[in-house]
């Protein structure tokens, strides 16, 4: 999966849930410059960033997929904007 296309689908999540990215890099335990680079696709998103954002976000395992492993671009952010919660 393209960091880019990861990236985005996570900054969807943020904006749906009113999450900036200081608020998220401060739960993920990293700088706001780090959580720019992975939500731009410079950098790529940890496994155990990925457990904090499904904690945080109440995701389930097919979101969590759809998010960070699926080349199918929009699906998450339709289907399962209900069950997201932080």
């Amino acid at each position: 999966m393209k960091p880019e296309i990861v990236g985005d689908r996570v900054k969807s999540l943020m904006e749906k849930r009113n999450v900036t990215a200081e608020q998220l890099a401060e739960k993920l335990d990293i700088t706001e410059e780090v959580m720019k680079d992975k939500l731009t696709g410079k950098q790529e998103f940890f496994v155990s960033e990925v457990i904090i954002i499904t904690q945080l976000f109440n995701l389930d395992i097919k979101t969590v997929a759809e998010i960070f492993f699926s080349d199918k671009i929009g699906k998450a952010e339709t289907e399962n904007e209900e069950k997201m919660k932080i």
